[in-house]
This record gives structure tokens, sequence and C-alpha cells, in this order.
């Protein structure tokens, strides 16, 4: 019996690396509720599990012709949940480290009605910018200076060269630096909160 299972999941598994969608559909019954549990018990929300699950599905369906038939193909999935719990738990604690620094600084000190519209005005101009990158390099900067992310996150969860993020990271900071000029420094010193 054991014998047969596997080899339905390595017809299914070879189904699916020729891009048979029915075959992936077949894969996502079989797996997607256990691994909604499996990140469920981590995460303790429903929407943030919700997503992780349809990213793995998602990510496994863009590198479907690496996925190795020799290798077990449940631990594939569950290790590629578990990188993104895990991404996910990290990044709940970048931001929350964020929020208190923010709530610190609310609490010392009270700003002026001209230092709120200033602070909006820069707001809405980093913004105008950041619209003037395209989509893609506006995406990797916002994942690498505003959210966190490493590089290696970033090339995994895009489906690009670690030395391509490294690539649309820099340009996108250099056009940032051109067109903000004397409030770079203050775009900088933002990003900096997130990392």
């Amino acid at each position: 019996m054991a014998k047969e299972s596997k080899h339905i999941d390595s017809n299914l598994i070879r189904k699916l690396k020729g891009g048979d969608r029915n075959a992936f559909q077949v894969i996502f019954d079989a797996y997607s509720e256990r691994l909604f549990h499996f990140a469920y018990s981590y995460l303790k929300d429903s929407n943030d599990t919700e997503e992780i699950v349809q990213d793995v599905f998602l990510r496994l369906w863009e590198i479907r012709t690496e996925v190795d038939e020799d290798k077990s193909f449940k631990s594939f999935l569950y290790k590629m949940t578990v990188n993104r719990v895990f991404n996910h738990l990290k990044h709940q604690i970048v931001r929350q480290k964020y929020e208190e620094h923010l709530m610190s600084l609310d609490s010392s000190f009270s700003e002026t009605p001209e230092e709120t519209l200033r602070r909006n005005e820069l707001t809405d101009k980093i913004q105008d910018v950041l619209n003037k990158l395209p989509e893609q390099k506006r995406r990797i900067f916002i994942l690498s200076r505003l959210k966190g992310y490493s590089n290696a996150e970033i090339s995994e969860k895009l489906g690009l060269s670690v030395r391509t993020v490294e690539n649309q990271v820099y340009r996108a900071t250099k056009f940032l630096k051109e067109h903000l000029k004397d409030d770079y420094l203050i775009l900088l010193i933002v990003c900096l909160c997130f990392i």
C-alpha cells in the first residue's frame, strides 16, 4: 500500500512538473488543510495562516519544474511552510518594535501643527517618488527597506536572483536619493527604523 501511495505521489509530481493544473489541484486538496493547521498552530491567526498557505502553493506552482521527485514531497511542502511562518513571525517582531518606538516618541513629545503638516507633506512626497518607480523595483524597495525583508527572502518570495534584488534595491535607492534631495536623510532614518 505504501508503494502505491508513493507511486501516486510521484505520478502527480511528474504531472505537476509538466504544468498539469489538475495535478496541482489534487495536491492542493490533499495538503492545504494539513498545512493550514500546521501553520495555524504557530500563528493563531486565520487570515495570516491562509495567506501563508496560499503563498506556499503559489510558490510551488512557480518552481514546480524544480521539485525533486526523489525527495519527500510532504517534507518539501512543510519546509516551505515553516520558512514562511518563521519569516512572518520575524516581521511581526520588527513591526511590533517599530510601533513601540513610535509610541515612545509620541509619549515623549507632541507635534506642533506645523510639524504635522511638514510630516504629511514629506510622506506624500515620498509616496509620489515611490510611485514613479517601475512596479517591480518599487515592490522590492518596499519589501527591503520598509518591511525589513532580507535580499534572500525577497529573492525567494519574488522568484528572482539575489543579485537582481540587490541591483534593484541599489537603483531604487539611488533614484529616491536623486528625487528627494534634501529630504532623503529623513527617508533614510524612516527606513532604518524598519530594519
